[in-house]
């Protein structure tokens, strides 16, 4: 009996509690709608900001704006976006509209839905399903005003995450012969997101885990900065770290009017590369990079007239258009200790193939002082314009590159300005 007494008691304090926020949270919000409207008109003379709704949570700290809308003197709508919610204590919201000017910022959450931004320059509009901007720290009005002499003596960090973004008008991609398809996959965003970090203690910024979904491309990086000094007027960058990965999605791409502008077509890219670059006397000096390269299937097709006009044009040298595809690219490279290897580098194409490996030693300081300890780069299956036009070279100079059976083979050694090249005078 004593423990039904004790839920019946606790269920009704919880419901006084939920019928209270509810109507303490429609007073608040008739409160913050009339603070807004007065600070909107005191402070936007060139810029009108309306909403339908105001909703306060004061239990969990949360606003709601239903309907907001901001639109410039000329009648540009800046920003409509149906639902906006921010994620901030009732009372430092008050302090910010109560306040003539806003001295300080602390953390909260800004999330807009159905939003949709003018952009002015491409005179379009830029959709967006979801936007997320979280916002840890404290930044004061004076440490905004001292940024050049002296940088927040607080951690800062801030979140962007995006969700389904696109363009509602992209008259430009019609002008370059995109099909509508074409359009919807180059124009859609499906995810952005990446944190950035602020440590005035350990004098780093960090930007964490950005990533960028969209039906062609997937692409991840991470990277960080330390630096001198203090202040923007007196920061001097030391070591950078960066690292991304990109690739194409397995349906490849395609775009361009064959008849026009030409239809390109890709069907594989791959890209990771990172490293890590010193900040000396003004000058880069890369302590150490890893690169890797894959392009696959890249063609480029063209018909009815522009066909025939550019094969006119490069008839003389004996190629055809209808032949001009890179099957495969590879590169292959580290750089550490100030030596760089090449390796498994690759190229196939129409025009000819080519195979490079290499080992140069990197002078920081002046790149072109660098050494080739060796390399070797074997070119082949010229196509018949290039191997005429080589032929013509070779009886001109009256020298013969060397060869191993079909395939051009060149040895290389000393500084990569001028390259010793094994049998070739010059």
């Amino acid at each position: 009996m004593q423990k039904k007494f004790l839920l019946l008691i606790t269920v009704i304090l919880l419901a006084g509690l939920f019928v209270g926020n509810w109507i303490y949270g429609n007073i608040l919000a008739k409160k913050i709608e009339d603070r807004i409207t007065k600070r909107v008109e005191s402070l936007a003379v060139d810029v009108d900001v309306q909403f339908d709704q105001v909703k306060v949570n004061p239990l969990f700290s949360k606003l709601r704006f239903k309907g907001l809308s901001l639109t410039d003197a000329e009648g540009h709508e800046l920003l409509l976006s149906d639902e906006v919610y921010l994620d901030m204590p009732y009372t430092e919201a008050m302090r910010i509209l109560k306040s003539s000017q806003v001295d300080d910022l602390k953390s909260f959450k800004l999330r807009f839905s159905d939003m949709s931004v003018y952009v002015k320059g491409a005179d379009d509009r830029l959709l967006v399903d979801e936007l997320l901007l979280a916002f840890k720290g404290h930044i004061t009005k004076g440490d905004i005003q001292n940024l050049d002499k002296k940088f927040p003596s607080k951690k800062q960090s801030l979140r962007i995450e995006l969700k389904g973004g696109s363009f509602a008008e992209t008259p430009w991609m019609d002008a370059l012969g995109f099909t509508p398809e074409q359009i919807v996959r180059f124009n859609q965003l499906d995810r952005l997101a990446f944190d950035l970090d602020f440590n005035p203690d350990k004098k780093i910024l960090t930007l964490n885990d950005l990533q960028l979904l969209s039906p062609i491309v997937t692409y991840q990086a991470d990277g960080s900065l330390s630096y001198k000094g203090d202040g923007m007027s007196n920061m001097q960058a030391d070591v950078a770290h960066s690292s991304f990965e990109l690739k194409l999605n397995e349906e490849g791409i395609s775009w361009g009017n064959p008849e026009t502008t030409g239809r390109f077509t890709l069907k594989g890219l791959a890209v990771q590369m990172d490293g890590a670059v010193q900040y000396k006397d003004q000058k880069q000096l890369i302590q150490q990079q890893k690169t890797n390269f894959l392009l696959e299937d890249l063609s480029i097709e063209f018909e009815g007239e522009q066909k025939a006009k550019l094969e006119a044009q490069t008839a003389l040298l004996g190629l055809k258009m209808d032949q001009l595809s890179v099957d495969r690219l590879a590169i292959q490279s580290e750089l550490k200790d100030n030596r760089m290897v090449i390796e498994s580098t690759q190229l196939k194409s129409s025009l000819l193939n080519a195979d490079l490996d290499a080992i140069i030693t990197i002078d920081s300081l002046n790149q072109a002082d660098s050494q080739i300890e060796s390399a070797k780069l074997i070119i082949s299956d010229l196509a018949p314009g290039l191997q005429n036009g080589l032929s013509t070279f070779e009886m001109m100079t009256g020298q013969t590159l060397p060869r191993k059976g079909k395939a051009i083979v060149l040895e290389m050694s000393g500084p990569v300005s001028r390259p010793n090249i094994k049998g070739i005078r010059y």
